[in-house]
């Protein structure tokens, strides 16, 4: 496994092309991105490149430009393993992170073009590209003709997108946004959210907006929805159940512009976490104030419910949700975002035709908000009591071997 990475060109023209736009930022930049994101923890970038476009783009994102090392003209990489990077193709980083694991030795490329390869270099072929790197000198060439020499034939993966020209760059924009899903999308994630978040995330890029900002302006949102819903009529809760929509949005967005800006950060992810839960108990509360306004009951099952909400909140953090199936599936289906417009659209529905129902719901709140996390930590405990079972019979099958 190697831990470093350099940018190369491997043709004249991507030292022009390297600079061009996709994403928001220079494609240089979505290279070097792509291997941060992979596991390098250093990228070698030839220093002409500084005062580029690219340059900027580094200078930007604090995680590239902790990563990024600048190589003066004429000075070489440090001899050792390295993830060599195309500056002009678009790759996934997962695709590079196979390279990282198993390099050196293997090389991907994307069809449009098999020479210009990702490859992890081992530290002869380091030395013999040598200063070339630094000085931004095209090595496709010689790095193809190098593999040739060793029996290498790089792997195609229909992912990786030359985006030299025009048309290249069109299809890795969109090779870019639809890899921006998570594992635990839930179908109306896939169907219905991502496909406006990405409309705001382009926006947010190219006005510079950060990825904390749109979660606060999220937050916001969704702070209003549950001001709709506090003791709500049946219009204002149609209208919590709008403004939520947009809220839920900026809350993908806000992860597709960290992910796309190299802009990750543990404070970002924590207060993603905050304003999800906030906003979710605050709902519930707010539904147990209508229930009592309405019933004279509810609005102490609607604060045990927010509990729950919590409670499920801090167990979800602690094992985090994997997008699996069966019955691990179905508890992780339960919590969901879609679980939580389901309740929405029922309280929507009592509120307007069966007011003297919303107590009922609210015990259903009650009781679903609380199993769920007493469900999710069960599960995971035995889980992982499992796996610790499993891994002391491999243990004593190894002492016996021996």
């Amino acid at each position: 496994m190697i831990d470093r990475a350099a940018l190369y060109f491997p043709t004249v023209e991507d030292l022009s092309a390297a600079q061009a736009v996709v994403g928001q930022r220079p494609l240089g930049f979505r290279a070097v991105a792509a291997a941060v994101r992979a596991g390098a923890r250093t990228v070698y970038l030839p220093a002409m490149l500084r005062d580029t476009p690219i340059g900027a783009a580094v200078s930007a994102s604090a995680r590239a430009r902790d990563a990024v090392a600048w190589v003066k003209d004429g000075d070489a990489p440090d001899p050792e393993p390295t993830l060599l990077v195309p500056a002009t193709v678009v790759m996934p980083p997962d695709v590079l992170r196979r390279l990282v694991i198993h390099a050196p030795g293997p090389a991907i490329a994307g069809p449009a073009d098999p020479t210009a390869v990702a490859v992890g270099a081992d530290t002869a072929l380091m030395h013999e590209l040598g200063s070339r790197l630094g000085s931004g000198i095209p090595v496709g060439d010689e790095l193809t003709r190098t593999l040739e020499r060793r029996g290498v034939s790089p792997a195609i993966d229909g992912r990786c997108v030359v985006a030299r020209e025009a048309a290249g760059r069109a299809a890795a924009e969109r090779q870019l946004h639809a890899s921006l899903g998570s594992a635990i999308d839930t179908r109306l994630d896939v169907h219905l959210h991502r496909r406006f978040s990405r409309h705001v995330t382009r926006g947010a890029i190219a006005l510079g907006v950060s990825p904390n900002t749109i979660t606060i302006a999220s937050l916001l949102l969704g702070l209003l929805a549950v001001w709709c819903c506090w003791r709500a009529t049946p219009a204002s809760a149609v209208a919590g159940l709008l403004i939520y929509f947009v809220a839920v949005i900026l809350d993908h967005a806000d992860g597709e512009v960290a992910r796309l800006t190299v802009t990750e950060s543990r404070v970002g992810e924590w207060l993603d976490t905050v304003a999800d839960t906030l906003v979710h108990g605050l709902a519930v509360v707010a539904m147990g104030a209508t229930s009592d306004a309405m019933t004279g009951t509810g609005g102490r099952l609607g604060l045990i419910g927010a509990g729950g909400i919590v409670a499920s909140a801090l167990v979800a953090k602690w094992w985090p949700p994997r997008g699996t199936a069966g019955m691990a599936g179905a508890i992780e289906d339960f919590g969901s975002r879609d679980g939580f417009y389901a309740l929405l659209l029922l309280f929507i529905i009592l509120r307007t035709f069966l007011p003297a129902a919303l107590p009922w719901l609210m015990v259903l709140v009650m009781v679903g908000s609380n199993a769920y996390w007493v469900a999710r930590a069960a599960w995971a405990i035995r889980g992982g009591r499992a796996r610790q079972g499993s891994a002391t019979v491999s243990e004593g099958d190894g002492g016996t071997r021996s």
